[in-house]
């Protein structure tokens, strides 16, 4: 994924992955997978990875299927990213966060559940680390996983006379092009002007995507399995500087105004457009969310402890040493 300044430089850390518990069962069982689908990060270097996944496909006997790639054993079947999630019942993204957005593009459409391991250097939306893969493999093949969905937005906007789309399923970022001054943005709730100000820029995120460069820009810490849209004001000039949160069934319209920078829209990372004054896009929810595969019972308080910075206060950070010694 592209990176979007100091500010999200600085919420990429080093993160722990949340351990499966041997003893812990998630909400629901669901049935073993027959077909995998691999989806891999583009150039690191995933032989052990791989190694094991075809080793463990052999022995719990799961085809594998996946994009043409030297890299790929030669047991995995080829096909394109457009027949692969048809063809499997699980997607397996080997990467980091980049690539398990890569995997949610390609399955969601089909409806197919995606279970992120990280191999990568970001990790806050994959599910588990490469140390606990040969464990997720373990619980896929014998059906000890859930499956939930993750709300995703839709992002609308003419190009040249067309009008074009991209799903979100982490967040959608109009920003300024350095160096051009300030962007001008006014934002409206169902054609309904809520505000216009002057800043970097302005995010969108989903709830899945809420503890990324909307929460380092401020906005809240906003569980996966909500349904609705995060805007939050980049470095804003102005009192509104407030997140606002709408509901599943609202659209945000955004206008780049009179004497505006130029912006740079990007959803989940990828540069899509470069818009000048009068310019204008929608962002709604999408007509369907996306499936992720959640290993073990740990819920939204104990990942998002686990993986973000948060740390008590020092005066309240001893508290369960008090309460066990009384």
């Amino acid at each position: 994924m592209q990176t979007r300044g100091l500010a999200r430089a600085t919420v990429c850390v080093v993160i722990e992955e949340v351990p499966m518990k041997a003893e812990s069962r998630p909400a629901r069982a669901t049935a073993p997978p027959r077909r995998l689908g691999l989806v891999l990060h583009p150039r690191h270097d995933l032989l052990e990875a791989l190694d094991m996944v075809s080793r463990w496909a052999a022995s719990a006997g799961v085809a594998l299927v996946g994009r043409d790639d030297e890299r790929l054993p030669p047991t995995v079947q080829r096909c394109t990213y457009a027949k692969l999630a048809r063809r499997c019942d699980v997607v397996l993204a080997l990467g980091g966060d980049g690539t398990f957005l890569t995997a949610l593009r390609v399955a969601a459409p089909h409806r197919v559940p995606v279970l992120g391991a990280n191999l990568g250097e970001v990790g806050y939306l994959t599910e588990v680390g490469g140390d606990r893969l040969p464990d997720a493999l373990e619980a896929l093949a014998a059906g000890r996983f859930a499956v939930e969905e993750r709300f995703a937005l839709r992002a609308t906007w003419r190009d040249n006379g067309r009008e074009r789309e991209r799903v979100a399923y982490n967040d959608v970022v109009l920003s300024r092009v350095p160096r051009h001054g300030q962007a001008r943005l006014g934002l409206s709730v169902d054609g309904e002007l809520l505000v216009r100000y002057a800043s970097d820029g302005v995010i969108v995120a989903t709830p899945l995507g809420s503890t990324g460069y909307s929460f380092a820009a401020g906005g809240p810490m906003v569980s996966p399995q909500t349904r609705a849209l995060v805007v939050t004001p980049d470095a804003p000039h102005g009192l509104f500087n407030r997140s606002v949160i709408l509901g599943h069934d609202e659209r945000l319209g955004i206008e780049v105004l009179p004497a505006s920078a130029p912006v740079a829209l990007e959803v989940d990372g990828q540069l899509m457009a470069r818009a000048t004054a009068g310019w204008r896009m929608e962002v709604a929810p999408a007509a369907a969310p996306a499936l992720v595969v959640q290993l073990g019972a740990a819920g939204f308080a104990e990942r998002a402890r686990r993986k973000l910075p948060i740390t008590d206060g020092a005066a309240v950070a001893d508290l369960d040493l008090t309460s066990q010694a009384s």
